[in-house]
């Protein structure tokens, strides 16, 4: 996996959470190469590291960095350094790089056209609905999809990319022996399976502390030739990626919502000040200059058939999330007998599922 001395010391500093780019930078400069730095640590590192990351440090290197790339090793955990023939191009090309990847899959230096699908983790079905559908069509036609395993959209990005057989990139917040959140394992180990890549900057033991999140978003972007916002609140961390995003010179197209719906605040604030509108994948497809492929009707999220009065009411009461029979009454001012009667047509279609405790929700017809 690595085959050089040098490589060996610059995997060892990577190990240690404590050693920022800043510090790689100066500890490089004052030794000249990461051989010599591992040689002659811990002289002269007591202004540039940390007290705690001088110990850390000290630690790894009596484990040794024949033992610790050989427990990467056990753990099939790779290694990609800027520069490495497989360190994405795209990459490597924002300010602030990571020097190193610890990744499981496949990575690739040249990416096909990829994209970016970040959201809020308190989706509602419409975001859900439509991250998936977008993810899934952008995959069918060769786009590689980016995210960060999060519950909510992402999870439903990293879903509909594995349905259309695609491509997909997760980042992580955390180390990769730590995946966050737990209920994601499965679906980290399916993007591996299926040819993409779970990567972190982070090292392996690494816990999903909140600040990493932040700064794991500068990745999620930069491995992106555009990232599209699929629902946000206000003081969203997803806000971050998309600063990222328009500041590493790369698009950024969002999805509108219904005004009133606090998840589409942001992205409707975003397409005032000028992010791209996205409805669909064609869309982007359209707006990046990969290929002309106009929007289906069913993806904006309107059924094919036909609907009356009466369904039409229910059917946008659902839009944005479950409901209860009570609650369903009270939006659609129906009585009892009329919404039980379309209901039951509704159901027979398809197009809505019922759930237990009397709730309701939007079928996948």
């Amino acid at each position: 996996m690595l085959n050089s001395a040098d490589q060996l010391c610059r995997l060892w500093l990577s190990l240690c959470e404590g050693v920022s780019l800043k510090a790689r930078e100066k500890l490089l400069h004052l030794y000249g190469s990461y051989e010599a730095v591992f040689e002659q640590f811990p002289r002269g590192t007591s202004g540039i590291l940390s007290a705690k990351t001088i110990q850390e440090l000290s630690r790894l290197k009596a484990i040794g960095v024949d033992k610790l790339l050989l427990r990467l090793e056990e753990l099939h955990i790779n290694v990609s350094f800027v520069g490495d023939e497989n360190y994405p191009i795209l990459l490597s090309n924002i300010q602030d790089a990571p020097d190193t990847l610890f990744y499981k899959g496949i990575l690739f230096r040249e990416e096909v056209p990829s994209v970016a699908i970040v959201g809020s983790r308190r989706e509602t079905r419409y975001g859900r609905n439509q991250a998936f559908n977008i993810a899934q069509e952008l995959a069918r036609q060769g786009v590689c999809i980016v995210s960060g395993l999060a519950r909510g959209i992402d999870t439903a990005a990293h879903q509909g990319a594995l349905a259309a057989g695609g491509r997909t990139i997760a980042v992580l917040g955390s180390g990769l022996n730590r995946m966050y959140p737990a209920e994601n394992l499965k679906l980290a180990e399916e993007i591996i399976s299926a040819g993409g890549a779970v990567i972190t900057e982070l090292p392996p033991n690494t816990e999903p502390l909140a600040y990493h999140f932040p700064i794991r978003n500068r990745i999620v972007s930069g491995l992106a030739h555009a990232t599209v916002l699929v629902e946000a609140r206000e003081k969203s961390g997803t806000l971050i990626t998309l600063n990222h995003a328009l500041e590493q010179g790369r698009e950024v197209f969002a999805l509108p919502g219904e005004v009133d719906s606090p998840g589409s605040v942001i992205p409707n604030r975003m397409i005032r000040e000028g992010a791209r509108l996205c409805t669909c994948a064609g869309d982007i497809l359209e707006d990046m200059g990969w290929i002309a492929y106009p929007c289906k009707e069913e993806q904006l999220g309107f059924p094919s058939m036909e609907l009356n009065t009466e369904q039409t009411l229910i059917y946008e009461a659902l839009q944005d999330d479950s409901k209860s029979f009570e609650e369903l009454i009270a939006i659609t001012k129906l009585d009892t007998a009329q919404l039980n009667t379309q209901i039951t047509f509704l159901e027979l279609d398809g197009i809505i599922e019922i759930l237990p405790g009397r709730m309701f929700k939007l079928g996948k017809a």
